[in-house]
């Protein structure tokens, strides 16, 4: 967030996640989310286990029936009211999902960004329809009377949102090549259409409140005239993380689905006539307002910032570009799903975990178990023999290493600790491989500029203070022999890595990524395990490292 707290209601640095499921917290247009891990008290892994039980809630209801708890009121007005509240907040969701993917079409001139803006304004126009599902004498005895008596001039032109949509669209129509913009100027037009018709259903006279009270429509609204709307319809104006914004989203798409799952889209009255060119498009977006829904979940759970539940198996028409659609984002269910699948500790690390979790927060430098039995296989698979590790700690990642060498293998491990160290060399005597490691106290780059020059290890693996990532690489891949292995852990660095601005060890390891990406002498991929890993292979000779 930047400037100070823009929340006029609440205390400033509460979770939404935690709100009521009738209040919607949203930052302002121009405010990005905050920071995930400033939200107190866990409230960000409440937000992803919440969005994790809802997505498969949804994917649930999407085949069958609601269950009893999740159904709306069966009483008509109130149905009515309850519809109107959670559509408008779903349709709130959607105008800020829709202002980056139109900052994107402004800056790209991409098709991809100007149909998945199409997607949106479609589920928007379905959102209309939804919100305006009954007849206009219901309308005027409960929302129209509610509105009126909340403020006699009560419109939606004062909602902030989605005026910060209409000039993303003028520079897109200003900026975009036609052909790029058509699907996204149909999809306008339609919800502009359907949006008339709605209006005209539920209000035959023609006048909104903004009229009927004889204000100026069209005109900038006011700051108050703002907060009337965000009051109407329960928002406030917080910092709110990405993960609490999406486990709103997900509990809202849950309720409107559950809804027309049990009562359907059309129950109070039938959708508003429309004219002969919208037909065709109105009843595709009936016939498919679930599947429409269930996509903006995979929608949202897909292109987050953060790593988020299974969403990306939900995703539909609105796609990003295949090879993330494909990736899973990591949740703590899942994760644990990953680790039940991966071959267990033995009992010599299992105590290694648990001596070295009780030393506190410092416990953050080993390597999870996944990690460590990716190295295990990784070194077997290699056939390595001689294997260098940087940065011993309390010896999960040399005891792995050590486990899938030969042996008559060798790994040198290198730490600056006789505090930690001593635990690590405890594990690797009981697990029976302590002849094949050799610890190196001391400066881990004054210990590689004392080993030969001449390329010899098989294996290497970096895992030691930030800064020095780059130094180490330099030292290390003169010493590896072409063919050999040199990885490097944590290069995601809880994603901050991936920040143009990141300072500090996130800088120093975006730098490092960089130096690798660009270096001719290896090939390299990074992967997603634990706090991201990168695995090089030195390219065989100087024909090779041309090619």
């Amino acid at each position: 967030m930047t400037g100070q707290s823009t929340d006029r209601h609440f205390p400033a640095g509460t979770c939404s996640a935690d709100a009521d499921e009738v209040l919607l917290t949203l930052p302002l247009p121009e405010e990005e989310f905050t920071a995930c891990r400033r939200c107190p008290g866990g409230a960000c892994t409440r937000a992803a286990q919440r969005i994790e039980d809802d997505l498969r809630l949804l994917t649930r209801v999407a085949h069958g029936p609601a269950p009893p708890a999740e159904r709306p009121p069966s009483d008509p007005d109130a149905r009515m009211r309850h519809r109107w509240l959670v559509g408008h907040q779903l349709a709130f969701i959607v105008w800020r999902l829709l202002q980056p993917t139109l900052r994107e079409l402004v800056r790209t001139s991409a098709r991809d960004a100007a149909d998945r803006a199409a997607r949106l304004y479609d589920i928007y126009t379905l959102l209309f329809l939804y919100t305006g599902s009954c007849s206009a004498a219901r309308y005027a005895a409960t929302v129209r009377a509610d509105m009126a008596a909340h403020d006699p001039a009560l419109s939606g032109e004062w909602h902030r949102d989605h005026m910060a949509l209409t000039g993303l669209l003028r520079q897109a129509r200003a900026t975009c090549p036609a052909s790029v913009l058509a699907p996204l100027k149909a999809a306008v037009k339609r919800s502009h259409h359907v949006h008339m018709a709605v209006a005209g259903k539920l209000v035959p006279g023609g006048q909104s409140l903004l009229q009927q009270a004889g204000r100026q429509a069209g005109s900038q609204p006011t700051e108050a005239e703002c907060e009337v709307i965000d009051d109407f319809f329960h928002v406030r104006r917080a910092p709110v993380c990405e993960q609490a914004f999406i486990a709103q989203a997900m509990r809202r798409l849950v309720r409107v689905v559950c809804d027309i799952r049990t009562y359907g889209l059309n129950d109070l009255e039938q959708p508003p006539r429309v004219a002969a060119q919208h037909r065709t498009d109105l009843d595709a977006l009936l016939g498919s307002a679930v599947g429409l829904f269930t996509e903006l979940a995979g929608h949202l759970t897909s292109s987050a910032s953060v790593p988020l539940g299974p969403g990306a198996h939900m995703g539909g028409a609105m796609t990003i570009p295949t090879d993330e659609a494909k990736t899973v984002p990591m949740t703590p269910a899942l994760h644990r799903y990953l680790v039940s699948h991966t071959m267990a500790p033995s009992r010599v690390q299992r105590d290694l975990m648990e001596h070295t979790e009780a030393l506190g927060t410092v416990a953050e430098m080993r390597i999870p178990h996944e990690q460590a039995v990716f190295l295990t296989l990784l070194t077997k698979l290699t056939a390595a023999r001689d294997i260098i590790d940087i940065g011993t700690f309390t010896g999960c990642s040399a005891l792995a290493l050590a486990l899938g060498a030969p042996p008559d293998g060798r790994v040198i491990t290198c730490d600056t600790s006789t505090e930690w160290t001593g635990i690590a060399q405890d594990a690797w005597e009981r697990a029976g491989v302590a002849d094949r490691i050799e610890l190196r106290l001391g400066p881990a780059l004054e210990t590689l500029r004392s080993l030969p020059e001449e390329p010899s290890f098989d294996l290497a693996f970096i895992d030691a203070d930030k800064p020095s990532y780059r130094d180490y690489w330099e030292e290390l891949l003169p010493r590896v022999r072409p063919g050999g292995v040199l990885l490097a852990d944590n290069v995601l660095y809880a994603g901050d890595a991936a920040d143009p601005h990141a300072t500090g060890n996130a800088g120093a390891i975006r730098s490092f990524n960089a130096h690798v990406q660009d270096d001719p002498r290896v090939e390299n991929v990074m992967l997603p395990i634990a706090d991201g890993l990168t695995l090089s292979r030195k390219r065989d000779d100087e024909k090779e490292a041309r090619s």
